[in-house]
């Protein structure tokens, strides 16, 4: 199974504070999961390595991606409360405003 990195970018310079949020979150969810699957394949790879170079090494890269998903995770959280609160009626009204003349 290949876990690719995400990449974030923007298509649509005309696009919505919503979407770009809801972009975000998906974005963050995405990162945290890699960082996880990472992880876990780091773990993998611990627990059948017998070289000790190789062993404090592995621990150093454990320390940093766990360091990592605790970053993503927050930042999927805070996104997620900020995507559930735009996606309001009284937010969406406010944040697209209907046009006049058309």
């Amino acid at each position: 199974m290949e876990n690719k990195k995400p990449e974030f970018s923007i298509i649509n310079q005309d696009q919505s504070v919503i979407s770009l949020i809801t972009e975000l979150h998906n974005y963050f969810r995405d990162l945290q999961s890699y960082y996880k699957i990472a992880h876990g394949k780091l773990h993998n790879e611990l627990e059948s390595t017998t070289d000790q170079a190789r062993i404090d090494e592995l621990h150093g890269e454990l320390k940093e991606l766990h360091q990592k998903m605790e970053y993503f995770h927050v930042l999927n959280n805070a996104i997620s409360t900020v995507n559930v609160i735009v996606h309001t009626e009284t937010i969406v009204s406010e944040l697209n405003p209907p046009k006049i003349g058309n």
